[in-house]
């Protein structure tokens, strides 16, 4: 069967194999036929109101009936949208302020906290709704919503860091995910015997890879409980027990386990494709995994969000001596890879920096409600050969190698990688700005240490601006080290001179 949405591949893998195990979590487990049967029916219920396109976020701990629940959005004409509930408060008010979402669904340990952020629109308590939809207590035809369903409708949303300090919401289409995947799972080999080792909390994008490709495989996801990466034994107990045999993780969670030597108590020797994203794998963690499990092959992937997930992959052979960087790699089939200099002319040279640009297949629809930005960095762009193509623009400097490889050379803005995330420096100082006893702040990323210094002006104590900015971003942007400075020194401009500040202080 053509398969042109996602409801389609889960269709039949509900029809093709109904009592293999789709999804499971740590107390939990959904069969393909029943992760299906409760999707359509959480997708009746919402169907009764929810219109075609509109949003419904999920405010919830990763679950199987999470899972579910994103299914039945989709069942139902929708897109859905995880936001993670650790976030302050005041975040998770600003994402829902762009999203304006037709309804919420929450877990009932969460409804507090999503009073906290003032939300006045429609919830769904998760337990209610899906003993509704078990029920059968809903009066709507899903026939005429499947019909009208395309590639080009919605899927989901994932909300990143933004200059102005309010979220993006990189919006992204069924088909793209559906081409992405389609290359991902034939490129590495993702079978329907395998075993997903699903990392990544449902707001970051890296969970896009386990739940779509478990889908259009047939493998089992096993999502991870997110504790088990403060406690290496039982996260390995649990690779093993579960027999996870692929794991596509963030760098710093795979560096959890070499960094505490977690392989001198077990070595997870089940694993057969390890893939990571996100930062720089440092070499030397690299070379621990490579000597504990040999067998398996390694992967660098390199994409952002709005590219979806990937855009180029490496192979990695065995990391000897003489290996000191890992090359982000080429292009996935579907992409166009260019450079483009600061003028946006044609970086055709090897060796030679400039911000790498995506054209091609499955780029996001753009940041939702958020025309000015998807603007400015979704471009249309005159290639060589005189057609003028839909472009992102990554913000990340990178190379072309003499071995045809693309090089990751940092960033050509004030975005930064850090703990995973794509972070806007702007961001934080934004919200510094709103603390009382600070008069001006800048913030710099310190790439060796892997971490973020906060420069700023006036009364205030480390201590407390730590205190106060917990409340409105999350962990991973505050800051890792604050310094109080007289002044901060200006560029001709009138703008504060971050080159300076770095030289000055050492950084």
């Amino acid at each position: 069967m053509f398969n042109h949405t996602i409801i389609d591949y889960l269709e039949d893998r509900a029809r093709e194999c109904p009592g293999k195990r789709a999804v499971s979590d740590r107390d939990s487990v959904l069969t393909w036929g029943e992760l299906k049967e409760e999707a359509e029916a959480i997708g009746h219920v919402l169907a009764e109101f929810l219109e075609k396109g509109s949003p419904v976020a999920i405010f919830a701990e990763k679950t199987v009936h999470v899972l579910s629940c994103m299914y039945g959005t989709v069942y139902a004409g929708g897109f859905y949208v995880s936001i993670n509930p650790e976030q302050p408060a005041e975040r998770i008010r600003r994402i829902l302020d762009v999203l304006e979402p037709s309804a919420v669904i929450v877990d009932a340990s969460l409804e507090d906290t999503l009073k906290a952020a003032g939300f006045e629109g429609r919830v769904f308590a998760m337990e209610e709704l899906l003993e509704r939809a078990a029920a059968g207590k809903y009066d709507s035809d899903l026939a005429p919503i499947r019909a009208a369903m395309g590639r080009e409708d919605l899927l989901y949303a994932v909300f990143t860091s933004g200059s102005t300090g309010v979220p993006k919401g990189v919006a992204v289409s069924q088909g793209a995910v559906i081409d992405f995947i389609g290359h991902f799972t034939k490129i590495f080999g993702i079978r329907e015997d395998d075993v997903l080792g699903g990392q990544a909390p449902f707001d970051f994008d890296v969970s896009v890879k386990d739940i779509y490709s478990s889908l259009m495989t047939g493998a089992e996801m096993v999502m991870i409980p997110r504790e088990y990466f403060s406690t290496v034994a039982r996260l390995l107990d649990y690779l093993i027990e579960r027999r996870v045999s692929v794991v596509i993780w963030a760098v710093s969670a795979l560096c959890i386990i070499s960094g505490m030597k977690g392989f001198d108590y077990k070595v997870p020797e089940g694993l057969r494709l390890i893939m990571f994203s996100g930062e720089v794998m440092p070499i030397k963690h690299l070379r621990l995994w490579q000597r504990a499990v040999p067998g398996a092959e390694y992967v660098n992937l390199y994409g952002p969000s709005e590219i979806t997930c990937n855009c180029t992959y490496y192979r990695i052979g065995k990391c000897d001596e003489s290996m000191t960087k890992i090359p982000i790699g080429i292009p996935f089939p579907g992409r166009e890879i260019i450079l483009l200099d600061p003028e946006r002319k044609l970086i055709t040279e090897t060796g030679v920096t400039g911000e790498l640009c995506v054209a091609g297949e499955s780029l996001a629809a753009g940041y939702y409600h958020n025309p000015e930005q998807t603007q400015d960095r979704f471009i249309s762009y005159t290639f060589p050969d005189g057609t003028v193509r839909r472009t992102y623009r990554t913000g990340d400097a990178c190379c072309l190698g003499e071995d045809g490889n693309y090089y990751f050379a940092g960033r050509v803005d004030f975005q930064i990688k850090h703990m995973g995330h794509r972070i806007e420096l702007e961001e934080i100082e934004t919200n510094l700005g709103l603390l009382e006893g600070l008069t001006r702040a800048c913030c710099v990323f310190q790439e060796e240490k892997n971490r973020i210094v906060a420069f700023y002006t006036g009364t205030a104590e480390p201590r407390e601006l730590r205190r106060a900015l917990k409340e409105k971003v999350p962990v991973y942007m505050v800051p890792n080290k604050f310094i109080r400075l007289e002044s901060l020194p200006l560029n001709k401009n009138g703008k504060i001179d971050r080159a300076r500040i770095r030289k000055e202080q050492g950084i």
